[in-house]
């Protein structure tokens, strides 16, 4: 289920419930091979300890958006694959220039001489749903605005018309999977 976390592997015609938290930050995709040990509950079996067995520039992770600033177009993701610092992402890695802080989203990485960069972001539950809502409502994502000078209404860039700054009444929970239905064969 791409908002609740959850999905399914399935190993010698037997489907295992897979939670997103014993995937230590990796996100990944229907048909992608895995490695895990099954543990059995009241409901059923569990896939626990999984490893996603994936090239690393192949591999896509689940993260948070710990900061990001508009005006100068680059933030970070806080993520659980890489314990030893966040990742580097610019905006025109962003759907639409939209980079919510605390939004949910996978992502992969290239590693660059100062440490891990994001590349192709895709917002995932409420961020990614904003996302939509503004590209759709022709005054989303971050551009060009009027005047001299940076943000604001001054001009640079800024937030299109219509939407309130971020956390200011919006909801910027939850986070997804990509997947639907049975999981990984």
């Amino acid at each position: 289920n791409p908002h609740k976390g959850w999905g399914f592997v399935e190993c010698n015609g037997q489907d295992s419930f897979l939670h997103k938290g014993e995937l230590k930050g990796v996100c990944p995709a229907k048909g992608n091979q895995v490695k895990f040990t099954v543990a059995q509950s009241e409901k059923g079996t569990n896939a626990t300890d999984v490893q996603v067995l994936l090239a690393p520039e192949e591999t896509c992770y689940f993260g948070q958006i710990k900061s990001f600033n508009p005006n100068k177009g680059f933030g970070f993701i806080s993520c659980e694959a890489f314990p030893e610092g966040d990742v580097f992402m610019l905006r025109s890695e962003l759907p639409g220039g939209f980079g919510p802080e605390g939004g949910h989203c996978k992502f992969k990485v290239t590693m660059e001489e100062k440490g891990p960069a994001a590349k192709d972001i895709q917002l995932l539950g409420a961020a990614g749903n904003q996302a939509q809502q503004m590209k759709g409502s022709g005054f989303g994502g971050w551009g060009k605005g009027w005047g001299k000078g940076k943000g604001g209404s001054a001009g640079g860039y800024g937030m299109g018309w219509g939407m309130p700054p971020m956390g200011m009444g919006m909801d910027m929970g939850g986070y997804g999977m990509p997947w639907g239905g049975k999981g990984w064969y």
